[in-house]
């Protein structure tokens, strides 16, 4: 049986709420979608901080437009692979998450970056899970090199 390359493995030893899971699932295919842009920022509090390398911000319009621009500048296409969630704690909503991103880029190259993310989840107006807190850790070099190539 073949596993989604969303689906993070978590601890064996540690209960993980499996709407985690689910969560980051649906996200990192919404994330490696073009056109997903509401979406993307719907997977946030409306007052959620998010950050991604030197860039932050905060609330909806201002998550929405940096996940505009992360799609206007040299990347085609982005494939998200989440190896590992790693809860702060048995039922924590603190989790510390680590993959690689498949980048193609517009002048037809293609690049794969390790990357680490903090969450903080809460549950949104339906009960849903959203972002409190998102901040992306990656080294952008292989990208920036592969542009300057």
């Amino acid at each position: 049986m073949s596993t989604s390359t969303y689906t993070g493995a978590t601890p064996a030893d540690m209960k993980v709420d499996p709407r985690i899971v689910a969560f980051f699932e649906r996200f990192y295919a919404v994330s490696d979608d073009p056109t997903a842009h509401e979406d993307y920022a719907q997977s946030f509090l409306p007052d959620a901080d998010f950050a991604m390398g030197a860039k932050k911000t905060k609330g909806y319009e201002g998550i929405l437009t940096l996940r505009q621009g992360l799609w206007s500048g040299p990347i085609k296409s982005r494939k998200h692979k989440l190896s590992k969630i790693f809860p702060f704690g048995a039922g924590s909503n603190e989790l510390m998450l680590y993959g690689t991103v498949d980048y193609g880029l517009k002048n037809g190259k293609a690049v794969t970056c390790e990357w680490a993310a903090r969450a903080v989840m809460a549950e949104g107006q339906q009960g849903q899970l959203k972002f409190k807190l998102y901040q992306v850790y990656v080294d952008s070099t292989p990208v920036a090199n592969a542009i300057k190539d």
